[in-house]
């Protein structure tokens, strides 16, 4: 059984802290200071430490889910009229920003065609040209103050490279992925406040979990895979990738989270936003039905046509006019299964 770390009172007041086993960042009730717990022995104050104000209320924060339901491609027409809103939740979260310098140096190889010989020996060849650079970023890296990143949905999303728009096409056969976007982070330090309780008021505060090393190393991490993932896009064969993080400064910040989930067409969808600003940080959308018989128009089509042309240059067009008829009733069947379902 794990004990309790002797002697939780507040460091500022004096005031008794409730202590949950689990919870490494404890927040005062009375005067607001945060007690962060390194060990059983070594109990420090938090001082970087700030709230962010909640602005959001019902009608403000509805307005917002319908508006950015409204945009974007492969949304359904009608998704902010007809959307039926269910629970909605606001909570107080924990949060570290890292605040750091991050450098990157790369090298990798693109992939060239060049074409040799002439007549009958002409041909295509492949071959590797070699590139490298270097990329430099201060990143407010937010990790979430708590051991499970699942705990509540989208909070992923507050750094970049994560989803932030998860497209629903609802078991239709030819998505590629596309409706879903990507986060391009969020710097949740805007319209930070010294720490007092009288600002939390209204919604419920949320004891931290993680302390501030721990916090920082997983920034370090998470940083180093992302810049890893930006210096692959950059090549086509990545051989080395160096990434050295520099901590400069680390803030906890309790910031106001907002859990929305609404109905359409009987299904259940999730959406995060911040209620400093209202900004929507995830959320997950149904595909509308016309945007699925596009997707399927184009991509029979282009194949269709590919395999025209194969045909023409080759000995046997029956196997490409077979291909091509193929695939376009594939996404013909799939075309009608998804107008069926809407």
């Amino acid at each position: 059984m794990e004990s309790s770390p002797p002697d939780m009172k507040c460091k500022n007041c004096g005031a008794p802290i409730p202590y949950v086993a689990g919870e490494n960042v404890l927040t005062c009730s009375y005067c607001g200071s945060t007690t962060m717990i390194a060990s059983l022995d070594n109990i420090v104050k938090v001082e970087e430490h700030f709230i962010i104000p909640n602005t959001l209320d019902s009608a403000s924060l509805q307005k917002n889910c319908r508006v950015w339901m409204s945009k974007g491609f492969f949304k359904a027409a009608d998704l902010d009229e007809a959307a039926l809103f269910g629970k909605i939740e606001g909570l107080y979260l924990p949060f570290w920003v890292v605040n750091a310098r991050a450098d990157t140096y790369w090298s990798g190889m693109n992939r060239r065609t060049r074409t040799v010989g002439s007549g009958d020996n002409r041909r295509t060849e492949e071959y590797w040209v070699p590139d490298s650079g270097s990329f430099q970023e201060n990143p407010g890296w937010v990790i979430y103050a708590r051991a499970n990143l699942d705990e509540y949905y989208g909070l992923g999303a507050l750094n970049p490279g994560e989803t932030s728009t998860s497209a629903d096409w609802g078991g239709f056969a030819i998505d590629l992925g596309l409706g879903d976007k990507e986060s391009a982070g969020i710097d949740l330090a805007t319209g930070k406040k010294p720490f007092s309780v009288d600002v939390a008021k209204g919604l419920t505060i949320i004891n931290g979990q993680i302390a501030q090393e721990q916090a920082e190393d997983r920034a370090k991490a998470q940083i180093v895979g992302y810049h890893r993932e930006k210096a692959e896009a950059k090549v086509d064969r990545l051989t080395d990738c160096d990434t050295t993080v520099q901590v400069e400064r680390t803030e906890l910040i309790y910031a106001p989270m907002w859990f929305v989930e609404y109905k359409y067409k009987g299904k259940t969808y999730r959406m995060l936003l911040e209620g400093y600003k209202g900004r929507v940080i995830s959320g997950e959308a149904p595909v509308g039905k016309w945007d699925k018989v596009v997707v399927s128009g184009i991509i029979g089509g282009l194949v269709a046509i590919g395999c025209g042309i194969g045909g023409y240059y080759s000995d046997i067009p029956a196997l490409y006019i077979g291909t091509a008829i193929a695939v376009l009733g594939v996404g013909i069947h799939a075309t009608i299964t998804a107008l069926k379902k809407d």
